[in-house]
């Protein structure tokens, strides 16, 4: 008993240092178990959760598809709905791949929200195969602060897990073990413990010192994954690795 208290010590405190803290982590934990409900209140409840995290108090999970956006879900004043609406000229750019996470700064005007002069407006989006097919967007109190790094770090793995789900290519429930114990089939062991550490964004550098090997080979282990699993990227990877509780994931 000792020696696994001393263990999850350590990855609380490894976790601190180089990745999400252990309070992301609780949340990137509570949304997993969410997205793997089967029932129809747990988007809600997700997105509440996502929102309570951050203090926001507005948030919108949107779908995205032929250039029009739609409300899946809603917090507070969100100024798209249900029905599918154009995209407003200054946002259109912002859904063109290759795009990334964009804060607006004490923007005068939220694009999302009915919110006047809010502190920040948090604009996510949802990518699937190269293609953005959603946003996951917060606005914050006039004097909250706007998202940290490790803030970014968190949404950029909640995106890639909720990409399957608004592209709405979710594994059934009665699929899903075989599908994870398909893929843990297809890793090597070092494999295995080089994707473990990806959810704490660890650099490759990071993780070479940690397993006791060259950065190239992390490198190089990471494209395997990569490939084997038919994975986007390294965030997408992180993502997939939480799913299969690989090595705990930390969590």
């Amino acid at each position: 008993m000792p020696e696994l208290d001393s263990t999850a010590t350590a990855l609380r405190a490894a976790y601190r240092a180089a990745g999400l803290s252990e309070r992301h982590l609780q949340c990137l934990q509570s949304c997993i178990q969410l997205m793997q409900s089967p029932r129809d209140d747990d988007q809600q409840k997700l997105l509440a959760t996502i929102a309570d995290h951050f203090g926001a108090p507005h948030a919108v999970l949107l779908s995205y598809q032929s250039g029009r956006l739609r409300a899946l879900e809603s917090l507070g004043g969100a100024a798209i709905t249900a029905s599918r609406q154009p995209v407003r000229a200054a946002l259109a750019p912002f859904l063109k791949w290759p795009c990334k996470p964009f804060v607006r700064h004490t923007p005068e005007k939220a694009w999302l929200f009915y919110s006047l002069d809010p502190g920040f407006e948090w604009l996510i989006p949802i990518i699937l195969r190269g293609r953005v097919v959603g946003v996951l967007a917060m606005a914050g109190y006039a004097d909250q602060p706007a998202p940290g790094e490790r803030d970014h770090q968190l949404m950029t793995i909640l995106s890639a897990l909720l990409a399957g789900r608004i592209g709405h290519e979710k594994p059934q429930p009665a699929t899903s073990a075989r599908a994870q114990s398909h893929d843990l089939g297809l890793l090597s062991p070092r494999e295995k413990e080089v994707m473990s550490l990806l959810p704490r964004g660890m650099s490759n550098s990071r993780i070479a010192t940690t397993l006791g090997i060259a950065p190239g080979t992390v490198k190089t282990h990471v494209e395997r994954i990569l490939n084997k699993l038919q994975l986007e990227d390294r965030s997408h990877a992180a993502a997939r690795a939480v799913e299969l509780n690989l090595g705990n994931s930390g969590l």
